[in-house]
């Protein structure tokens, strides 16, 4: 049997080197599809520990592919890597995301000796923003040969089995027909009057959304003077439901409102999705009994076993539909909210490096303990695909 206790080990032995990739993260921020510098780091580090890295994969250049393989073949367990960040710096917590991953990898290898298998690190660029980083990784065939696949996500409290929305972000531009705004207005077709009423239809729709539904927009141009009717507008909406099902009938409810308007208005409305859409989250309950139990081995509290609303959506959920996965949100200690200063700044200098530290030692012991019974990928591959079909 593989040692828990020597993945842990291995981990404490390169602290200094996981403190330094850490913090070398967090104070280079970049956002999304330019996280060279992150990526390389990330890189670097595997290649140093003996892991077989490939870079610029699946037409994506700050996506990488690390693996470490074993003497036979067996499972194939993957640690998905974040590393992007926001305006405003790593108010997610990526930095402590990518520095997990590759340190419980490193871990996990310095846990087994003659194994079947492989381990395998995925940097996945490109999560916030409907980047989609893992999505269009998934649709190259980068993730066909992954067996199971886990992270964790830096928060407030530790929630086991969290809950991520499906979301869809759209642009809606509205054609209609200048005019003189005083001496001929019934001449124009006012796109903005269009782009309002879409907003009071949506508005009419909120009373009769699903639980976990939201629908919000922004007007992104509204016309260039007051005295000429507008005759192009774009508002951009978010639509985010509980499930991917859920999800596609409230985007046609929303696409049904902006028509409604065009035509209420007499213009015509070009809608597009924007970014790639992401799944909601499957957490793989195989898997998770093992994160659980190795997260009270290490003593972490855990405050939510099951999260009763959702707040944030991830394309960690589109992998999640196809690969045995689980994201677990590690607490921070904070009541920091995400995405603003006060929670890069609780993730910060040696706070984030402990919490890293903390995270990766948990994902090398459920590694351990599914390279110790690779029966359980199994199960947990055929937990997904019954999950998927009650869904048919």
């Amino acid at each position: 049997m593989y040692s828990k206790e020597k993945a842990r080990d291995t981990i404490e032995k390169y602290r200094s080197e996981i403190s330094e990739l850490c913090r070398f993260i967090f104070e280079n921020p970049e956002l999304g599809f330019n996280e060279y510098k992150s990526s390389q780091a990330l890189s670097d580090f595997l290649r140093n520990h003996g892991f077989e890295v490939k870079q610029n994969i699946g037409g994506l250049e700050t996506a990488f592919r690390a693996e470490r393989k074993g003497a036979r073949p067996g499972p194939k367990i993957a640690f998905l890597c974040e590393y992007d960040a926001l305006p405003n710096g790593h108010s997610c917590g990526h930095h402590i995301i990518g520095t997990s991953a590759v340190a419980a990898a490193v871990g996990l290898a310095g846990a087994l000796e003659d194994f079947a298998g492989s381990i395998v690190v995925l940097g996945t660029p490109a999560e916030e923003g409907a980047g989609g980083g893992k999505e269009i990784l998934y649709q190259a065939g980068v993730m066909d040969d992954i067996d199971c696949a886990m992270i964790f996500h830096p928060g407030p409290e530790t929630i086991l089995n969290d809950i991520l929305l499906a979301i869809s972000s759209y642009s809606f531009v509205f054609h209609g027909q200048a005019a003189h705004a005083g001496a001929a207005p019934e001449k124009g077709a006012s796109a903005l009057e269009a782009v309002i009423q879409m907003f009071n239809n949506i508005n009419g729709i909120r009373a009769n959304l699903p639980e976990n539904s939201r629908v919000f927009g922004i007007i992104k141009q509204g016309g260039v003077a007051t005295n000429i009717i507008p005759d192009l507008t774009e508002a951009e909406f978010g639509i985010r439901s509980l499930t991917k099902e859920l999800l596609d009938d409230l985007v046609s409810r929303v696409k049904n409102c902006a028509e409604a308007a065009a035509l209420s208005t007499g213009c015509r409305v070009e809608i597009k999705e924007v970014g790639v859409g992401y799944m909601n989250l499957i957490n793989n309950k195989v898997m998770l009994s093992l994160a659980e139990k190795n997260l009270g081995e290490m003593g972490e509290k855990i405050d939510v076993y099951n999260a009763t609303r959702g707040l944030g959506s991830s394309d960690v959920g589109n992998i999640s539909q196809r690969i045995p996965s689980f994201q677990i949100m590690f607490g921070i200690g904070e009541p920091a909210i995400l995405h603003t200063d006060g929670f890069a700044q609780a993730c910060s200098g040696e706070k984030g490096v402990d919490i890293a530290i903390r995270a990766a030692k948990v994902l090398a012991m459920t590694g351990v303990d599914l390279f110790n019974q690779p029966q359980l990928v199994e199960q947990a591959k055929e937990e997904l695909k019954q999950t998927q079909s009650n869904k048919k």
